[in-house]
């Protein structure tokens, strides 16, 4: 073997003995640690350099208050070597006694001490140096000493000022949100970590929805304290004292229990939760904070509650409750529909304004039985009539008013179901157009302060029957409130979109088909619609009475909530099944039945021959319509109710086609409809004698032709 083949075995066996080496020193514990201590700097290089400048200044400082001005070259060299050992020193302790390991934005209490051990290790340093003489420069000790209780305020004001400027900048674009959206106010029980935790999120957060108007503790003493900025309004054990702070202050859209209901007064938290029930509050609870879940986890198929509120894709919007209750407050109250979800909630609320008394119509036995049943039990106090009744009896109706002789009415009585109403529209006109014509009536002649009509959107550019005779009841309350000279009672209407929730609706729909399986019945992917929750219908309803009558708005005014952008069925059904715990297609699918009659794509709030203006109401705009005839309105309501009560369907069409502009044109049924020149002896005597004068109605702005309004109805006696 040759001498240059030994030397390079030798040589791979010592590189090879080597590698080992090097690579421990490369992975040991020492450059791991090295490795992390350069990563800290350079994530925070300027609060590095920060702490340098702030620390020069501590030293210059500290020099001047026990030295004076430096005189002289030696003045001169002792201040700057005392600054370039101090910077030096800092170099190395600073990122050593981890004041570079914490993010600068959860600055706290252990930063402080970060910044204490530090600044107090480079002078302990510094002052063990000049007395060894291991530096040439001599300080006084005073100096190191001042420097130390320099340093330490500025070096860890300088990491809070950081984050309080990180709060600010969020909190400022959190007021500039909150200029143009109404943000939900939550009355938050406990305080407890949770609760800590919660309340600094919302503060850190931007575009929360949230707006904490108060705390209730779990013990009594902490009334009028303050946890963080939001006040302690009392104990859940002092149930009267919170309502009272409510009453006072600002009602909750929503109550948040921060901690399990367990660690509550078992007591309290039912008294609690009776009164938030009983005031339509929603109560909610925060999710644990140590609760964690697999993306994928395999669990059982099951099904979570959905609140309406979820599905908004707004924040509901906020009411006046102080002028509410001025208006409720002492007033005799009608209700009519007051079984239904929005005349029940209606009822709870006007009910929480201390009326002086509560009457209540329904022709439902059942459901006026549960409207009042609730009542008693929420309301003991106040002082409640119940009736069954069909707003189509005119006689029942005028009876049940001479009696009780109401302040406010409102009226919220009306058959809804646009393919039901579709298929009988002569039970639709008697409800929506007779029955709302009885009750505005009834109202006019006992002279009360104002009635309230409930409406729809599908009223607007009205393609079904249903939305033809809520526009119809629309017209003859405007009517009224322009025209009426018998008494001065108010006459306004409120136009709702579609109420989430309320029976029959598409919610519950949605909520039945999903706890059986699935499908979700959509009629058309692009079908949309406005929505609202039932407390926002109730709340504009309240505000639009209060509006009317305390600043005497427009005659004939409609008003109507800015409910922001459509939201398109399909979207909400997949929105509906993922708050449910199940993906949309895989667990429940979504099945698409084509529409039904009378159904549009797309509904409007406001009608193209209307003009909207404010009202005075936050979130809320004023349509008024061109003007009709109380006259006319009179007879077209006569005119229908005689057609409706023979059940005659195609003239019950045509008649509402021209009334309502737009409203079936292109009907078959409507073109079609015999033209009819008298009526049998023995069906003649069924109508009215009020339709007399059908004979000599004139021509107005939606005028009936005069081929339709003449000679169709002859009254024998």
């Amino acid at each position: 073997m040759s001498f240059v083949s030994i030397r390079g075995n030798r040589s791979n066996r010592t590189n090879q003995r080597s590698e080992p080496a090097v690579s421990g020193l490369r992975n040991g514990p020492t450059a791991q640690y090295l490795r992390r201590i350069f990563g800290e700097l350079k994530s925070h290089k300027r609060l590095a350099v920060s702490d340098q400048i702030l620390l020069m200044i501590s030293f210059c400082t500290a020099y001047l208050l026990q030295v004076g001005m430096p005189v002289g070259e030696a003045g001169y060299k002792a201040l700057s070597g005392l600054i370039l050992y101090g910077a030096a020193a800092s170099l190395v302790i600073f990122p050593v006694a981890g004041m570079y390991r914490r993010h600068p934005k959860t600055a706290s209490i252990p930063d402080a001490l970060s910044s204490f051990t530090g600044v107090a290790i480079v002078i302990g340093i510094m002052t063990i140096a000049s007395l060894s003489g291991m530096i040439s420069i001599q300080p006084h000790l005073g100096t190191l000493i001042v420097a130390f209780f320099i340093a330490m305020p500025l070096l860890s004001g300088s990491r809070l000022a950081r984050r309080i400027g990180s709060r600010y900048e969020t909190v400022l674009n959190g007021e500039k949100r909150a200029q143009t959206e109404n943000r939900i106010p939550l009355l938050l029980v406990g305080t407890g970590t949770s609760c800590d935790l919660y309340l600094r999120a919302l503060r850190n957060t931007s575009d929360t929805e949230y707006r904490p108007i108060g705390i209730v503790d779990s013990v009594e003493d902490s009334k009028g304290l303050f946890f963080h900025d939001i006040p302690i309004v009392g104990s859940v054990r002092d149930i009267d004292a919170v309502a009272d702070w409510c009453t006072r202050k600002e009602m909750p859209r929503q109550i948040v229990l921060t901690e399990a209901p367990s660690q509550f007064d078992q007591k309290a938290i039912k008294s609690l939760v009776e009164w938030a029930e009983g005031r339509g509050i929603a109560i909610r609870k925060l999710a644990g904070l140590c609760e964690t879940f697999e993306l994928e986890e395999a669990q059982p198929l099951k099904t979570l509650e959905v609140a309406p509120d979820d599905l908004l894709q707004r924040p509901a919007r906020m009411c006046d409750h102080h002028r509410m209750a001025r208006l409720i407050s002492g007033a005799r109250v009608v209700v009519t529909g007051a079984g239904g979800s929005i005349g029940s909630e209606l009822a709870r609320q006007i009910a929480a304004n201390g009326p002086e008394s509560l009457l209540l119509l329904d022709h439902s036995e059942y459901n006026l039985y549960s409207v009042t049943k609730d009542l008693a039990h929420y309301f003991p106090e106040v002082d409640r009539h119940s009736e069954i009744c069909d707003i189509r009896d005119k006689e029942r109706v005028e009876r049940f008013f001479q009696q009780h002789k109401p302040d406010i009415v409102f009226n919220a009585a009306a058959l809804k179901h646009v393919p039901i109403v579709e298929k009988n529209p002569c039970q639709g006109v008697l409800t929506n157009v007779v029955g709302t014509r009885n009750v505005a009536e009834a109202a006019l002649r006992v002279n009360a302060k104002a009635m309230v009509q409930i409406s729809t959107d599908k009223a607007v550019n009205a393609s079904s029957v249903m939305g033809a005779t809520k526009r119809v009841a629309e017209l003859y309350c405007a009517g009224l409130d322009r025209e009426a000279r018998e008494s001065d009672t108010r006459f306004m209407t409120v136009r709702f979109g579609n109420v989430l929730g309320s029976s029959g609706s598409l919610i519950p729909l949605f909520k039945e088909q999903i706890a059986c399986g699935g499908p979700l019945t959509v009629t058309d992917p692009r079908m949309e619609r406005f929505f609202m929750t039932i407390r926002e219908a109730v709340e504009l309803t309240l505000m639009a009475s209060a509006n009317g009558v305390e600043r005497q708005t427009d005659k004939g005014s409609i008003f109507v909530l800015d409910m922001g952008e459509p939201i398109k069925i399909i979207d909400l059904a997949e929105r509906m099944i993922r708050l449910s715990g199940m993906e949309p297609g895989r667990d429940i699918a979504i099945k698409i039945i084509g529409t039904r009659p009378g159904e549009k794509l797309f509904e409007e709030l406001f009608d193209k021959l209307e003009t909207r203006s404010a009202c005075g109401i936050d979130g809320v705009l004023s349509a008024a319509s061109a003007s009709v005839s109380l006259a006319e309105l009179r007879r077209w309501a006569d005119r229908l109710e005689a057609f409706a009560r023979l059940q005659d369907r195609p003239m019950v069409l045509r008649t509402l086609q021209d009334i309502v502009p737009g409203y079936g044109e292109s009907a078959d049924e409507i073109e079609n409809a015999p033209r009819r020149n008298d009526l049998p002896p023995e069906e003649a005597k069924a109508v009215p004698l009020s339709n007399r004068h059908f004979a000599d109605a004139p021509k107005g702005p939606f005028s009936i032709g005069a081929d339709l309004l003449r000679n169709k109805i002859v009254v024998r006696h």
